[in-house]
C-alpha cells in the first residue's frame, strides 16, 4: 500500500483515490503486464467482469476500478503502459458524467489519455469503447437528464479516431431499448451494470478486435 500512496502523493493533479482505488492499484503493482496481454481497462464496467474466461484468452489482463474516472485510469496509465502490451480496451467516463463534467471535456480527457498512452509505448494498440447508455429511473439521479452527453462524448470520440490513432468501438447502438436512450432492461438490473447476457453480447462484439 505504501508504494502505491506515494505513487498518488506524486501526481499533481486534483484526482482524490479512495481506499478501494488505492487497494486495488496496489494489487496491480504486483501483477506484470507483459507485451503479449491484452489490457481491459476502466472503471466497474470493467472490473465486473472475468474477461480472460468469458472471452477464452488467457492473455486477457483485467485492470478495471469500481468508481474510476478518465483521470484515474490516467493516473495510473504509466504502470500498465512500462509493459507495452499488444492492446488495450477502454472503458471509462460515465463516473466523469454523474460528475457533471462537461461532455465536450470528458471527450478531450479520454482522447488526452490516449495521446498519452501512444507516448508511453507506441506499438501498443489502443480501442476506445463507446460509453454505454444507462437508465437513471433505477436509482442513479446523478445521472438524470444526462443522456445527451453519452451521445456527445460518443460522437467526439468516434470523431477523433482517425486522427489520434484508435479504433472506437460501437457498443452504444447494440445496447439501447427500442425507441429510447435508455440502456435495454434485458441487459441490466439496476440501470447501469451490466447482467451475465450484457457481457456475453459485449464479447461478442470484441472478437473480431481481440483476433485482429
Amino acid at each position: 500500500m505504501q508504494d502505491a500512496n506515494k505513487h498518488i502523493e506524486q501526481c499533481g493533479c486534483t484526482f482524490e483515490p479512495d481506499d478501494l482505488y488505492r487497494r486495488r492499484v496496489s494489487h496491480f503493482a504486483h501483477l506484470d503486464i507483459q507485451s503479449h496481454n491484452i489490457v481491459m481497462l476502466g472503471d466497474s464496467l470493467i472490473n465486473c467482469c472475468e474477461w480472460h474466461e468469458l472471452l477464452g484468452d488467457a492473455r486477457i489482463k483485467n485492470r478495471g476500478i469500481n468508481g474510476d474516472t478518465v483521470e484515474g485510469v490516467r493516473y495510473r496509465t504509466e504502470a500498465i503502459m512500462q509493459g507495452c502490451p499488444d492492446k488495450v480496451f477502454i472503458m471509462v467516463g460515465i463516473n466523469d458524467v454523474s460528475h457533471n463534467i462537461a461532455p465536450d471535456d470528458i471527450a478531450r480527457s479520454i482522447v488526452a489519455l490516449v495521446d498519452y498512452m501512444h507516448s508511453l509505448s507506441p506499438a501498443t494498440r489502443i480501442y476506445v469503447h463507446s460509453l454505454l447508455p444507462f437508465d437513471a429511473s433505477y436509482h442513479y439521479a446523478s445521472l438524470a437528464g444526462k443522456e445527451g452527453d453519452v451521445l456527445v462524448i460518443n460522437r467526439v470520440l468516434q470523431e477523433k479516431s482517425l486522427q489520434h490513432h484508435f479504433t472506437f468501438i460501437d457498443l452504444y447502438s447494440h445496447y439501447i431499448a427500442p425507441s429510447t436512450q435508455l440502456l435495454s432492461s434485458q441487459y441490466t438490473t439496476d440501470g447501469l451494470h451490466l447482467t451475465g447476457c450484457g457481457y456475453a453480447l459485449w464479447a461478442q462484439l470484441l472478437q473480431p478486435y481481440i483476433a485482429e
